[in-house]
């Protein structure tokens, strides 16, 4: 093993520079090893989980993000009025930026990452590329240069390409084109959102591979020159190139193919003379695979290498960070079972996984052995339409593939949040898929074939009849919430019919009243019963036909919300419906006379693609509105004439706020 002279230093206080749940993971290492913990925060975090947990917190002046967490020059002069001696930059934000590494080192901090000179080798997608060319890593085709010579470069190529940012990750600035004619406006979106995302408009094409999946190793490498490898992970499951499934270790992987990935990451680090822990990911194609990035941070996704190796990553950066050499070799880093992580986002797959930023009203997280949740909450809080929209990360390490599979299901399907909408029942549908099971996904397997993950995820007629039952029991006289739950929805008169709405469609259901816990709905000739036999803190249990069901449920303002088997539902009385909102329900979308185009959540808009009196036709872009990281494109619904337009590109906008008047008249 090669060594070389290196200054030890002494980490006893670390600012982490981030914030959510990355933040709430570093904090909880820092204090298992007793160091001292500092949290920044802007103002709309100053109840957030990690603003709450460390032992010291500054908030940061400024109200954007480059005032705020982007801004170096803050982030390092808090660290030094309170005499940190280190800065922890988490994922996203600065963590892959060299100038702040830089910056932190020239103020005479430690930053618990690598040098600046490797991130800038690796944050750039384009050198990262050709060095790793120069040191026979297999590379997918492609091509760099201006507009006009990567449309000549496609050509060459063939079609479909990749565009790709140069300085992006984490699945921002990447788009698939299909043929010739779209390749301008996606090049030209791409440089707009490398841009914005990472300040740089720098771009270039690669040849898509069809099928691949998505490998990744975990490198730790020490500053004596010692380069390890700590398995692999499968990130293939992915929806508009975001990962949302990850396991370790990758199933279905030949031990040849395992080592050449291994060998390939460990030699890229050693030829930039790498420190810290670091991913080097892959793209896998049959029995080949091809270079595709380093990111020069800790992942989302490292708990489950965590969890299969017993290694604590985050420690390692920090030992790394303070000169200390590795303690283990590559000998000791053994296997133990399987892990899988899911990521719960905030955004709803009913209306194409628009994000969902709003109040948590009501967070039950599950537990249980071997079950670990990294998440920046712990109870009811904002979740702010600035972020990403990940709100947990829920992981299950388990003897066997199959074992980790089966417990996380149950889980996530225990995992309640109420408020604000989130993907839970998607990625329930997602593990229990047939390409799951078989460990045979691969990156475009959910954009290709979307309708293998939706056949469950809306709510049963079974399952109505269920939430037509549980509405009934919280409203008999004789339970735990009685006060809590009339003061929210009101006495309900026991008649024989339930005359409902549940998510948004009536539900008119005769029923039978026996006692305060037990009623009967007939169907046919069949007969289903409905026994409570046990409700408190939110959460009831139902046997129908003598299987126990678990519904999770909160009142408030004149509806109760519902939770089961991980899809969430609203069930109000009918007779709380007024004009506006049964106008609301019947909504025709077909456009008559007039129609106002409402934001359908908040964000800010990007661009604006229309002015007054323009004509529209159906599917016309509008406009372009951010929100949680994502561009969301609103279409016109018909063709129209446009009447007025009340927002343009900058604005910040409120969810149903109104955006742009469409007429079927000219004016």
């Amino acid at each position: 093993m090669e060594t070389k002279m290196t200054e030890r230093r002494y980490i006893n206080k670390v600012l982490v520079a981030n914030r959510g749940e990355i933040s709430v993971r570093i904090f909880n290492t820092l204090h298992q090893m007793g160091i001292c913990t500092v949290a920044v925060y802007a103002d709309g975090d100053a109840e957030a989980l990690h603003a709450r947990i460390a032992m010291e917190r500054h908030l940061l002046k400024g109200n954007t993000l480059a005032e705020t967490y982007l801004n170096a020059a803050q982030l390092i002069e808090v660290a030094k009025s309170c005499d940190a001696d280190a800065i922890h930059p988490g994922y996203g934000f600065l963590s892959e930026n060299p100038d702040f590494a830089q910056a932190v080192t020239d103020a005479g901090l430690v930053f618990i990452g690598p040098t600046a000179e490797a991130i800038r080798k690796m944050g750039n997608k384009k050198e990262a590329r050709a060095i790793a060319k120069k040191i026979g890593i297999p590379l997918a085709e492609g091509a760099e240069g201006s507009n006009e010579m990567l449309i000549e470069k496609a050509r060459q190529i063939g079609y479909p390409v990749m565009v790709k940012a140069a300085a992006g990750g984490g699945g921002k600035g990447m788009r698939i084109v299909q043929a010739e004619a779209q390749l301008t406006e996606v090049l030209e979106a791409t440089q707009r959102e490398a841009l914005n995302y990472f300040g740089n408009p720098d771009i270039y094409i690669e040849k898509f591979l069809p099928n691949p999946r998505h490998i990744e190793v975990q490198i730790l490498a020490d500053k004596h020159g010692q380069v390890l490898s700590l398995w692999e992970r499968e990130c293939s499951l992915q929806r508009r190139h975001q990962k949302i499934i990850e396991e370790a270790p990758a199933p279905n992987l030949t031990n040849t193919l395992r080592n050449n990935l291994y060998e390939a990451a460990r030699k890229l680090a050693k030829h930039i003379q790498y420190e810290s822990a670091g991913t080097v990911e892959f793209l896998v194609q049959d029995d080949q695979f091809f270079f595709l990035e380093m990111n020069t941070r800790i992942q989302v996704e490292h708990p489950v290498t965590e969890m299969i190796t017993g290694i604590d990553i985050v420690k390692e950066q920090i030992n790394i960070a303070t000169g200390r050499p590795l303690s283990f070799q590559q000998r000791d880093v053994s296997l133990h079972g399987h892990a899988i992580e899911a990521r719960l986002y905030a955004e709803d797959p009913d209306k194409n996984f628009l994000p969902s930023p709003g109040n948590v009203l009501l967070h039950k997280a599950p537990s249980g052995k071997r079950l670990r949740i990294d998440s920046a909450l712990d109870g009811p809080a904002a979740i702010s339409s600035l972020y990403d929209p990940m709100i947990s990360k829920v992981i299950f390490h388990g003897g066997s593939r199959e074992t980790a599979r089966k417990k996380l299901i149950q889980h996530l399907k225990n995992y309640v949040i109420f408020g604000v909408k989130t993907n839970t029942s998607y990625l329930v549908e997602l593990l229990s898929s047939k390409p799951f099971i078989d460990g045979k996904t691969h990156t475009r397997l959910i954009d290709e074939s979307s309708e293998i993950f939706t056949k469950s995820c809306n709510t049963k007629d079974l399952d109505k009849q269920l939430l037509a039952m549980a509405y009934m029991f919280i409203n008999t006289p004789d339970h735990i919430d009685q006060k809590d739950t009339w003061q929210h929805i009101g006495h309900w008169r026991l008649i024989p019919t339930a005359n409902l709405l549940i998510n948004g469609e009536p539900f008119n259901q005769d029923y039978f009243y026996h006692t305060p816990f037990e009623m009967s709905i007939k169907n046919s000739n069949d007969v289903t019963h409905f026994r409570l036999l046990e409700q408190g803190d939110h959460k009831m249990l139902i046997e129908v036909g003598g299987t126990t069901h678990t519904v999770y449920f909160l009142a408030i303002n004149g509806e109760v919300l519902f939770q089961v088997n991980g899809v969430a539902n609203t069930v109000q009385p009918v007779r709380y419906l007024g004009k506006d909102i049964l106008s609301e329900i019947n909504e025709n979308p077909v456009l008559e006379g007039e129609s106002l185009i409402k934001a359908p959540m908040h964000g800010t808009v990007i661009k604006v693609l229309v002015k007054e009196d323009d004509i529209v036709n159906k599917g016309d872009t509008l406009l372009i509105l951010e929100s949680m990281k994502m561009e969301n494109k609103i279409s016109a619904t018909a063709k129209a004439y446009v009447k007025n337009v009340y927002i343009k590109a900058g604005d910040i906008v409120a969810n149903n706020s109104p955006m742009i008047q469409l007429t079927n008249k000219l004016a």
